[in-house]
């Protein structure tokens, strides 16, 4: 697992976040994996022969203010994972996208493919954004291609409690449409996968945490 420009060992020479763009308000990280010693951005084809099956994947999902930040943020804190905000890749994409025409703006892809450097490079990874049907295939049929099944959970909090969280977080806010357009494509996951809904309305983030989520990492 070399890098390409200077053969440095990419295991060992590498860091995860990317400081060249500025931080999102809620804390989490720009993801961008680059070598240490050269700052290329790693490739997936540069360490995708690493890929190990004993790697775990958390997929979590719900609308705006359902709280896949917070408890994403509060597994890697707790846990051997890295937590990768589809937010925070869309920013970094976004940024790179005004200096290069050619960066290609795909951001379901660019967290597909940004989760599995994190698991070549040997982590554990839990991924925080909206996600729905036809995408979580691509998630799951990325996976397949290495023997790993990922965990999938879905946030599904009242509305009221989704809009009173979307209004007070830090980071922006996506305003009562968007809220309500990804809340009622989330509740169907209720009437598709009904076993893997979380209704945290209720819950403080530690007992969402102990009561839906431990014995799953």
């Amino acid at each position: 697992m070399f890098c390409p420009c200077c053969n440095s060992n990419l295991v060992t020479n590498h860091f995860l976040e990317d400081k060249d763009i500025p931080p999102m308000k809620n804390k989490s990280k720009i993801i961008y994996p680059k070598c240490s010693i050269c700052g290329r951005p790693i490739q997936f084809t540069d360490v995708s022969k690493y890929m190990k099956e004993n790697r775990k994947v958390l997929l979590i999902t719900g609308t705006a203010g359902a709280g896949k930040t917070s408890i994403g943020q509060l597994i890697e804190n707790k846990f051997n994972y890295i937590f990768v905000d589809g937010d925070a890749i869309q920013k970094r994409v976004n940024s790179y996208a005004k200096c290069d025409p050619n960066f290609q703006v795909d951001y379901q892809a660019e967290t597909i493919n940004t989760m599995l450097i994190l698991i070549a490079l040997g982590y554990n990874v839990v991924v925080g954004y909206i996600i729905y049907g036809e995408t979580l295939k691509m998630y799951i049929d990325e996976l397949e291609k290495y023997k790993i099944t990922p965990i999938f959970r879905v946030l599904v909090p009242e509305r009221n409690v989704c809009l009173d969280r979307d209004n007070t977080r830090e980071c922006w806010t996506a305003g009562e449409v968007w809220v309500d357009k990804w809340y009622d494509e989330m509740r169907s996951y209720l009437t598709t996968q009904k076993s893997l809904c979380i209704d945290n309305s209720n819950e403080t983030l530690e007992e969402t945490l102990n009561n839906h989520f431990v014995k799953l990492l």
